[in-house]
Order: C-alpha cells, then structure tokens, then sequence
C-alpha cells in the first residue's frame, strides 16, 4: 500500500511536471513568435530607411539597435526552448507517450528556418548604409515575405496549436490519473490524501490560473499599442464592429471621433523622437482624463487616434467632448526645459444620425476630421457641409497642380515706405493665384494645398519671373523701384533650388542681385536641416543680397538664432502692430522688438499698418519702416505704374524722395477680403 501511494503520488507529480513543461514552451513560442513578427516588420523598415538618401542617420541608427535586440531576444528564447525541450524528454510520461516524430522535425525546421532567418536579418543591420541603399533590388524580393516568414509563421501556428493540445492533454491526464488513484484509495488513505495530494492539487490549481493568465498578456500584448498602452487599430475594428452587431440588435447608438496631432512631424523633425514620444505619451494621458472609463481610446497611426464613445449618440454632448479634448491638447506642455504648444485636429460622426455601417462611418468621421484640419486646433462634427468643403478642396488641389503651367500666379506688390516722411523705400512680392473658375485667389486659401515640394518650387518660380520681368519693364521706363522681397519657402532653402530660381531669373532678365530681397519665417531656425538653411542663406550674402525675417515674434526663435542668422531685416508680425492701442502688452512687445533690431545694427520694418494711430505709435517706439493698408494695399505690376510711380516726378522716383500724400495714403475702401496679407 506504501509503495501504491507513492507510486501515486510520483505519477501525477510527473504528470502535473510535464505539464508545467509544456505551459513554459507554448508560452515561450508563443513570445518568440510575436518577437519575429516585430523583427520581421523593423527589418523591412530599416531596408526601406536605407534606401531614402536623404533620411538621417540618426533615424536610422535606433532602427538597427531594435532589429539587434530583436535578434537577441529571440536567440534567447530559442536556447530556453532547447533547454525545455531537454527537460520534458527526460519526463517519465514523456518517455511513454513521447511526440510524434512529425512534431519533433517540425521543431527542428523550424529552428533551421529561423536560424537561417535570423542571419538575414543580422546581414541586413551588419552591412553599411551605403551597401544596404545600393543592394536594396537584392533585399527587396528578399523581404522576409514569401520566401521566409510564411513558411516560419506557419510552423509557429502549428507549434503553438501543438503546444496547446498536448498541454490540456496533460491537464486531462493529471485530473483521470488523480480521479482514479483517489477512487481506489479513498476508503483507507483518506488522511494520507488529505496531506499527500491537497498540495498537488493546489498546484494543479495555480497552474490553471497561470495558463489563464499566460493567455491574457499575450491578448494584452496582441491589441495594445506599445509606446503609449492604449488600444491599437486591430482592437479598434473590432470593438467598431462589435458596436455596430450592438446597435443593429437593440438600436443602441455610439460616436466616433478620429484626432490627428497637428504639425507632428514638424516637431519631431526639429526636436527629434524622444521629444515626439514625449508628445504621444502626453496626449494618451489627456485622452484617458477627458473620456470615460468605458470609452474605447486607440492609436491607429504615428499621430492618429480614435475614441468610440458607447451610449452618446446626440451632437450636442460629442461636441462637448470634442471641443475639451481639443482644449485640454493645446495646453502648452513642459519637457526637458522647454514648452512644446501641440494642437489637434478633430472629426466626429454618430451612430444612427451619420451612417449605419462601417466604411460609411468611418469616411464621414474622415471627411469631419478633413475639414477640422483646414482650420487646425479645431473639431467638427460631420454634416453635408463638410463633405462640400472636402469635394471643394479636392478640386482645388487637383486645379493647383497644373496652375504654374497655365501661367496663374501672380504677383501682388505692396510698398514699403519711410514712417517719418513717407519715402518710398521698396516693395514685398506677394502672389496670388488666378483661378480660371473662382477668380484672385489669395495665399490663405491654396497655399496650405501646396504639400509638394515640386508644386512649390514651380510656383515659386513664376513669382521670381513675374518680379524680374516688372523690374525690367520699370527699369527701362526710368523708374527706380528699390529692392523687391520674395519670400523663399523652407523646402527651396535646404537645397540649392532656391538660389537657382532666383539666379535663372536674374540672368533671364539682366538684373543684379542687389535688386531682390529674400523674407524667410523664424520657423528655419527649428528645421531639421538648419544647417542646409544657413548654408543657402550664406550663399545669397555672397551675391550682396539683402535678408529679411519675416513674422517675428510668432514662432519659437532664440537670442542665440537672432545672434549667429544672416539676417539684415527685422520684420515686427501684423497680429502686434494691430494690437496697438489694444493691447498694452502688445505695445510693450514692440518696444522690445524695436530696441532689439537697433542693438543688434538691423533694420526693423512694421507689417499691416492700417491706422494713424498705429504709425505714430511706431515712430515714437523707434521703428522708420512699414507697409500696411495706411499706404496701399498689395496691387498687379501694372497698378504699380499707375497708383504709384506716376503720384511723382521723374526726379523724385530717381533719388526715393518723399511723395505726396495721395501717393502715400493710398487706401482702398473696398478692400478685397481675399487680401490676407
């Protein structure tokens, strides 16, 4: 009886052994599967990286130390396997009813494929950046698709499956073994039992809820978004449809809301990653205070997020909470020394009012968030405004690809003047877009359009032509216009295509360079190409070409930018010359701003003086140069003729002596609103 009780007890010990031996290795694949997923998916990122010559290397680097310790995670997982493996063929039980051989040259293919894999991957972060961009056709079939991870993902599904059959097996047989021993000694070893198999059974018990427990973290892991831990797109279109099957069995309604962050890349360009995952994490905080607890949060993009909101199916209350979510994002945020403004754009939609299914839910929530972000730091609820605004601006953008061809820009020019005497001193090129259907378009409404880089260089083109071919004509009428500004975009200052441009048109027309001024933003002291910038910019000082920067006081310039940038102009933005006589602080602003341009041996011109209020203001604050409606609006070259040069004598156009009053307070009362600067 003695030895049937141990006999007994050392059965579903092993029993319950090899059980716990076959949870560590279907969870252990289970892990290594998933981490080859990630391995395969930052692979194919870090080839795609390295084929783009412009992308930086301190974006690439991080990419390559993921897919290092990808590779050493998995190694990892793999020697573990191996030794479970060791252990469970040493079990008992194991040794009775071993694996199918089937199962066991499955493991080892796998390993041989995984290996094999695995070398790839370390061949791919091992090689130089150049030989990755010149060998990218070779990796590019490669690619860890077909020809690698199918074959592997299967082998992982079936281990898994495998893993998991023999493991409830193994459940199975502990609970018979068990059953059937406690049967046969119930009657004579009832005390022996209680202290013999309670411990095993508390054990069997703990392992249960351990497999139970095994399973909810690779669930958690499977749907949760790994930087900021809200819910990703997968769980997303699931809890999406799982609503849907909800409204249409009780009628019970919900709302959706999509955000997208606002000039995300643009921070995480100039500030780097840290500093935009910094942004990412602060907003899940925000999302997670502003919503409830049974408001379903998920990151579905870099910067995009969606929020379904159970029971709320009236647009008054999705207003409310679109317009504080909105709120609560564009509070400035703290981080490392610095005070980061973020913004977001948001679109909702509603369940019945809006759309009954799924891709009809899900376009109008994009067409909202489409018109949000015209405006930006905005939410919108859709309505057939909405999908007006987006068929408008979808036509309009498909026009604007073809308007430098058709020759319809424009330029626009308004004077810059002498406050005191009113002297004119130059003008400012400002285009404008003849649109063959809607008319003069000003920048406001088609420059936003304009995210190709190839568009913009087009357009800025025809402003340089346009500018050289009316000084040329005025020139040789024997008028004497000063220098004319254009304004050089970022994306023409990382490159030489700006000076090029302007260097065409230069010798097209047989001008100098000393005819042109070139207005750059303060936001160039923030791109991640500052230092292309400065170059471009140290390029145009050397043909003696004056520099301006536009808009100050509006983005996020230092002292340290003002000190080392080669700017000779200090333009004081509009938003605080029309805050004169409103706005104390505003005044005080100014002061500084003047007293600044002076220190520093620069020119300080005011923009958007509309009053004499204001002119007076700024001659007593110190600043002698502006332009404003006070003066003139912005007129066509052939406007400039007649409004202008003509007010004065052909000395007085020769040596920039004062004009008369009617030339210098030329202010239209019908002012057209397409005019935004």
């Amino acid at each position: 009886m003695t030895l049937l009780i141990g006999a007994t007890y050392l059965t579903v010990k092993i029993a319950l052994d090899r059980h716990a031996l076959q949870q560590e290795i279907s969870f252990l694949t289970s892990r290594q599967f998933i981490r080859f997923q990630q391995l395969a998916n930052q692979t194919r990122a870090v080839m795609s990286a390295s084929a783009d010559p412009d992308l930086p290397e301190y974006i690439v680097q991080p990419m390559l130390d993921d897919v290092r310790t990808a590779i050493a995670d998995i190694r990892t997982i793999m020697n573990r396997l191996k030794t479970m493996h060791r252990r469970l063929n040493k079990n008992l039980l194991e040794r009775i009813n071993p694996q199918d051989s089937a199962d066991e040259d499955l493991y080892l293919d796998l390993n041989r494929r995984l290996e094999v894999f695995l070398s790839r991957a370390e061949r791919v972060v091992s090689a130089s950046r150049e030989d990755r961009r010149r060998r990218y056709t070779f990796w590019g079939p490669i690619d860890f698709a077909v020809s690698a991870d199918s074959f592997l993902m299967r082998h992982f599904n079936d281990l898994i499956q495998h893993s998991h059959n023999r493991s409830g097996a193994s459940i199975g047989n502990a609970v018979s073994i068990s059953t059937v021993l406690l049967l046969m000694l119930a009657a004579i070893f009832i005390l022996a039992s209680v202290f013999l198999f309670y411990p095993l059974l508390k054990k069997l018990r703990s392992e249960h809820r351990r497999k139970m427990d095994f399973e909810h973290e690779l669930t958690h892991l499977a749907q949760t978004d790994e930087l900021t831990a809200l819910k990703n797109r997968s769980f997303f279109n699931s809890a999406l449809r799982g609503l849907l099957r909800r409204f249409k069995r009780d009628g019970t309604g919900f709302s959706i809301l999509l955000v997208d962050l606002d000039h995300f890349k643009a921070i995480n360009d100039s500030f780097g990653h840290p500093t935009g995952d910094a942004i990412l994490l602060h907003v899940a905080r925000i999302f997670r205070n502003v919503f409830r607890a049974d408001d379903i949060i998920a990151r579905i993009g870099g910067d995009e997020f969606a929020v379904l909101m159970p029971g709320i199916d009236d647009e008054a209350r999705l207003n409310a909470m679109a317009d504080r979510l909105v709120m609560a994002i564009a509070a400035d945020f703290p981080f490392e020394d610095n005070t980061l403004r973020t913004s977001a754009s948001v679109g909702g939609a509603i369940v019945p009012i809006h759309a009954t299914d799924e891709s009809g839910l899900v376009r109008v929530a994009d067409l909202a968030l489409y018109a949000a972000k015209t405006e930006r730091n905005n939410a919108v609820i859709f309505d057939e405004t909405s999908l007006a605004s987006r068929l408008e601006q979808s036509e309009l953008a498909a026009t604007l690809a073809c308007a430098a061809d058709r020759d319809e820009f424009i330029v626009h020019y308004q004077p810059k003047v002498g406050l005191r005497k009113g002297d004119h001193l130059g003008f400012e090129a400002l285009v404008r877009w003849n649109h063959p259907k809607l008319g003069l378009l000003a920048p406001g409404a088609f420059l936003p359009l304009m995210e190709d880089p190839r568009l913009i260089g087009d357009m800025t083109r025809a402003v340089a032509r346009g500018v050289c071919r009316d000084l040329k004509a005025w020139k040789e009428a024997g008028f004497l216009s000063g220098p004319i500004a254009i304004n050089l975009p970022e994306a023409l200052l990382i490159n030489e295509n700006g000076f090029e441009i302007l260097a065409s048109a230069i010798r097209e027309y047989d001008l100098d360079w000393h005819d042109l001024t070139i207005e750059v933003t303060e936001d160039v002291f923030l791109n991640r190409y500052a230092e292309r910038i400065l170059a471009s910019m140290t390029r145009f000082r050397e043909q003696n070409v004056s520099i301006a920067l536009d808009d100050f006081g509006t983005g996020f310039a230092s002292l340290l930018h003002l000190r080392d940038f080669p700017f000779d102009e200090l333009k004081i933005d509009r938003g605080f010359v029309a805050d004169i006589g409103l706005d104390s602080r505003s005044e005080q602003i100014i002061r500084a701003m003047v007293d600044l341009s002076r220190n520093l041996g620069k020119r300080c011109v005011a923009e958007g003086i509309e009053t004499e209020a204001q002119r007076d203001f700024l001659l007593e604050a110190g600043c002698e140069i502006g332009q404003g409606y006070l003066f003139a609006k912005p007129m066509p070259g052939s406007e400039v003729k007649e409004r202008w040069f003509k007010q004065s004598g052909t000395d007085r156009r020769r040596h920039g002596t004062e004009l008369p009053d009617s030339a210098t307070r030329m202010v239209d009362a019908n002012i057209s609103t397409l005019d935004t600067r």
